[in-house]
């Protein structure tokens, strides 16, 4: 019976088994309860707002921190990250630059430790690079990185090779009537049963909008078959889908005059609004400083500047919808900081992030 499976997981619930893994943002989990299994969360966000490394942070730096600090947790972790923006070399020296702020406070961005243009890193800097090995060697124990754009149906397939490898997939037989009328015998998928109920398979893709084509599709076509594929990878096999969407949105358009609404909405969504369907969670990101707002809910944004940013949870099916965070944003080292609510921000914690990076 179904209503057996309700109560192993509710038992599992009371065991600890259902906390999902931390992102990080203590106050934003009330509303968006930890990265849980079978959980399909889409991210949106402009260009240059720092949607990847929001990403990053909340899906993969913060769930294997989690785990590799708290080894009798019980969990595993098993990230493959179709990073098709971003290659997986500078994925990793961008991995180095948030290190080095979290472990040294040390403010280091790519350029600088690539020594690129005029640009020399220090031999300081190196040996901090260095002592960073045995973070990344563990981190790389459950990470693939692909960085060679791979079309859905490639996608889907290697996941499902995945799944059967880590599990056993049950099937059944069924009857329908072909054309002719006649008794054709098949086989369904049935159930998933997993070797490890406390494996945690998170697929990050970024961004589905350069998805290589397929069958001749488009670019909505396309994204419509990944967003397909993922539903039912979460539905059948409890994966993790993470998915990075550009927004497309003009500040100016009549019609936000007229709701008075200046930050993303669902309709945003670039190129195909199918992802914000299928998906669990839907979050925005937003910069007030792109779009010369000096004041936003209450944040002084014309101090902060580009150190600012908003994230909202646009859907959630179990709640959360409209709930809104302040983040801090050293872009140069990839970290976002939750802020203290507007009201209660300090000279001190203003100058503090101002001063990140100088």
């Amino acid at each position: 019976m179904i209503f057996d499976n309700v109560l192993e997981e509710i038992k599992r619930g009371q065991e600890g088994l259902n906390k999902g893994l931390p992102h990080g943002l203590t106050k934003l989990a009330h509303f968006l309860p930890n990265v849980q299994q079978k959980t399909y969360y889409l991210v949106g966000a402009s260009t240059g707002c720092g949607k990847t490394t929001l990403v990053d942070q909340m899906f993969m730096y913060e769930p294997f921190e989690y785990i590799n600090n708290t080894p009798d947790c019980g969990f595993t972790l098993d990230i493959d990250y179709f990073s098709f923006e971003i290659d997986k070399i500078t994925k990793i020296t961008k991995g180095v630059s948030r290190q080095l702020f979290n472990k040294y406070k040390i403010v280091a961005d790519v350029n600088y430790i690539l020594s690129r243009g005029e640009h020399r890193v220090s031999q300081e800097i190196y040996d901090k690079v260095i002592e960073c090995r045995d973070y990344f060697e563990k981190l790389e124990s459950s990470l693939t990185v692909f960085d060679m754009p791979e079309n859905p149906t490639g996608i889907n397939k290697y996941l499902y090779r995945k799944a059967e490898k880590f599990g056993k997939v049950h099937r059944k037989q069924v009857e329908k009537l072909d054309e002719f009328g006649k008794v054709v015998k098949f086989e369904v998928f049935d159930r998933y049963e997993p070797y490890d109920k406390n494996r945690y398979h998170i697929v990050i893709i970024d961004h589905i909008s350069l998805l290589p084509e397929e069958r001749g599709y488009n670019t909505k076509q396309l994204i419509d078959k990944m967003s397909q594929y993922l539903v039912l990878l979460r539905n059948n096999f409890n994966i993790i889908p993470v998915v990075v969407q550009q927004l497309n949105y003009d500040i100016n358009d009549p019609m936000r005059a007229k709701t008075n609404r200046l930050t993303p909405m669902l309709s945003d969504f670039g190129d195909s609004k199918y992802t914000t369907r299928d998906a669990n969670y839907v979050l925005s990101l937003f910069s007030p400083m792109t779009f010369d707002i000096q004041n936003f809910a209450g944040y002084n944004v014309d101090r902060l500047k580009d150190r600012f940013r908003s994230l909202e949870i646009l859907k959630g099916r179990d709640g959360g919808i409209g709930t809104r965070v302040g983040l801090g944003y050293l872009g140069e080292s990839g970290v976002f900081k939750e802020l203290p609510r507007a009201d209660q921000m300090t000279d001190l914690q203003y100058d503090g992030l101002i001063k990140l990076g100088k």
